[in-house]
Protein backbone atom coordinates (compact mmCIF):
# COMPACT_ATOMS: atom_id res chain seq x y z
CA UNK A 1 0.00 0.00 0.00
CA UNK A 2 1.58 3.70 -0.48
CA UNK A 3 -0.02 6.80 0.50
CA UNK A 4 -1.46 9.59 -1.84
CA UNK A 5 0.65 12.32 -1.48
CA UNK A 6 -0.96 14.98 -4.12
CA UNK A 7 -3.47 15.11 -6.73
CA UNK A 8 -1.93 17.10 -9.53
CA UNK A 9 -4.94 19.54 -10.77
CA UNK A 10 -6.56 19.01 -14.35
CA UNK A 11 -4.12 19.99 -17.11
CA UNK A 12 -1.36 19.93 -14.83
CA UNK A 13 1.68 20.62 -17.37
CA UNK A 14 4.15 20.19 -14.71
CA UNK A 15 6.74 22.46 -12.85
CA UNK A 16 8.10 24.80 -14.75
CA UNK A 17 12.09 23.93 -15.46
CA UNK A 18 13.08 27.90 -16.56
CA UNK A 19 12.63 30.71 -18.85
CA UNK A 20 15.08 29.10 -21.37
CA UNK A 21 14.86 25.75 -20.16
CA UNK A 22 12.04 24.05 -22.23
CA UNK A 23 10.36 23.42 -25.02
CA UNK A 24 6.60 22.88 -25.75
CA UNK A 25 4.39 21.23 -28.22
CA UNK A 26 1.69 22.83 -29.66
CA UNK A 27 -0.65 20.42 -28.21
CA UNK A 28 1.52 21.60 -24.38
CA UNK A 29 0.87 25.25 -25.44
CA UNK A 30 -2.56 24.44 -25.89
CA UNK A 31 -3.47 22.65 -22.31
CA UNK A 32 -1.27 25.67 -20.72
CA UNK A 33 -3.60 28.07 -21.71
CA UNK A 34 -6.57 25.99 -21.48
CA UNK A 35 -5.80 25.48 -17.49
CA UNK A 36 -4.00 28.68 -16.60
CA UNK A 37 -4.86 28.26 -12.30
CA UNK A 38 -3.47 24.34 -13.11
CA UNK A 39 -0.47 25.66 -13.60
CA UNK A 40 -0.10 29.36 -12.07
CA UNK A 41 3.96 28.70 -12.01
CA UNK A 42 4.12 28.85 -15.84
CA UNK A 43 1.28 31.79 -15.99
CA UNK A 44 3.47 33.79 -14.07
CA UNK A 45 6.48 32.82 -15.10
CA UNK A 46 5.59 33.54 -18.50
CA UNK A 47 3.42 37.04 -17.79
CA UNK A 48 6.33 38.75 -15.89
CA UNK A 49 8.92 38.69 -18.74
CA UNK A 50 9.44 39.80 -22.30
CA UNK A 51 11.43 37.66 -24.64
CA UNK A 52 12.45 36.58 -27.72
CA UNK A 53 11.28 33.50 -29.05
CA UNK A 54 11.49 30.68 -31.73
CA UNK A 55 8.73 28.46 -33.01
CA UNK A 56 10.31 25.43 -35.25
CA UNK A 57 8.19 24.10 -37.72
CA UNK A 58 8.97 20.20 -37.31
CA UNK A 59 8.10 19.21 -40.26
CA UNK A 60 9.72 21.50 -42.45
CA UNK A 61 12.53 22.25 -39.68
CA UNK A 62 11.86 26.05 -40.60
CA UNK A 63 11.84 28.40 -37.25
CA UNK A 64 10.12 31.86 -37.12
CA UNK A 65 11.32 34.64 -34.60
CA UNK A 66 9.18 36.47 -32.16
CA UNK A 67 9.37 38.77 -29.51
CA UNK A 68 7.06 39.42 -26.54
CA UNK A 69 6.34 42.77 -24.77
CA UNK A 70 4.04 44.74 -23.02
CA UNK A 71 1.71 44.31 -19.63
CA UNK A 72 1.95 40.35 -20.00
CA UNK A 73 4.77 39.47 -21.74
CA UNK A 74 5.06 36.13 -22.98
CA UNK A 75 1.66 34.90 -21.76
CA UNK A 76 0.05 36.95 -23.32
CA UNK A 77 1.56 36.77 -26.72
CA UNK A 78 1.67 33.49 -26.87
CA UNK A 79 -2.10 33.11 -26.05
CA UNK A 80 -2.85 34.35 -29.33
CA UNK A 81 -0.84 30.98 -30.76
CA UNK A 82 -2.67 28.42 -27.99
CA UNK A 83 -6.27 30.07 -29.19
CA UNK A 84 -5.59 29.92 -33.15
CA UNK A 85 -2.41 28.13 -33.44
CA UNK A 86 -0.63 30.57 -35.61
CA UNK A 87 -1.33 34.20 -33.72
CA UNK A 88 -1.74 35.57 -36.76
CA UNK A 89 1.79 35.83 -38.23
CA UNK A 90 1.43 35.92 -42.35
CA UNK A 91 3.53 32.61 -43.17
CA UNK A 92 2.44 29.99 -40.35
CA UNK A 93 -1.36 31.08 -40.47
CA UNK A 94 -0.71 30.32 -44.68
CA UNK A 95 0.38 26.61 -43.31
CA UNK A 96 -2.30 26.69 -41.11
CA UNK A 97 -5.33 27.55 -43.19
CA UNK A 98 -3.40 25.25 -46.23
CA UNK A 99 -3.94 22.13 -43.69
CA UNK A 100 -5.51 21.36 -40.91
CA UNK A 101 -4.26 20.52 -38.04
CA UNK A 102 -0.74 22.17 -39.25
CA UNK A 103 -0.24 23.80 -35.55
CA UNK A 104 0.52 20.34 -34.30
CA UNK A 105 4.26 20.65 -36.11
CA UNK A 106 5.08 23.91 -34.10
CA UNK A 107 7.44 24.07 -31.02
CA UNK A 108 7.67 26.62 -28.77
CA UNK A 109 10.96 27.93 -26.74
CA UNK A 110 12.44 30.88 -25.47
CA UNK A 111 15.68 31.92 -26.79
CA UNK A 112 16.32 35.15 -24.57
CA UNK A 113 14.29 36.81 -21.56
CA UNK A 114 13.83 40.34 -21.25
CA UNK A 115 12.93 42.17 -18.12
CA UNK A 116 9.71 43.63 -18.28
CA UNK A 117 10.88 47.38 -18.65
CA UNK A 118 13.01 46.48 -21.49
CA UNK A 119 11.27 48.89 -23.96
CA UNK A 120 9.73 47.56 -26.99
CA UNK A 121 11.86 49.59 -29.34
CA UNK A 122 15.13 47.64 -27.60
CA UNK A 123 13.37 44.10 -27.63
CA UNK A 124 12.64 44.32 -31.49
CA UNK A 125 15.75 45.43 -32.45
CA UNK A 126 17.12 41.88 -30.31
CA UNK A 127 14.64 40.30 -32.15
CA UNK A 128 15.91 41.60 -35.62
CA UNK A 129 19.54 40.68 -34.63
CA UNK A 130 18.04 36.69 -33.76
CA UNK A 131 16.38 36.56 -37.87
CA UNK A 132 19.53 37.86 -38.72
CA UNK A 133 22.06 35.41 -36.92
CA UNK A 134 19.59 32.39 -37.83
CA UNK A 135 18.73 33.72 -41.49
CA UNK A 136 14.79 33.12 -40.40
CA UNK A 137 13.97 36.03 -43.40
CA UNK A 138 16.07 34.31 -46.08
CA UNK A 139 14.83 30.77 -45.50
CA UNK A 140 12.87 30.35 -42.39
CA UNK A 141 9.11 31.57 -41.09
CA UNK A 142 10.30 35.61 -40.90
CA UNK A 143 9.08 37.95 -43.47
CA UNK A 144 9.86 41.03 -41.96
Amino acid sequence: DKNVIEILPKGYLGSFAGLTNFVLEYHELKRLYDNPDANKDWKTNLTSVNAIYLILDNYSGKQYIGSAYGKDGVWQRWSDYAENGHGDNVNLKKLCLKQSGYENNFKFSILQSLPSNTTAKEVINIESLYKEKLGTRSFGLNEN
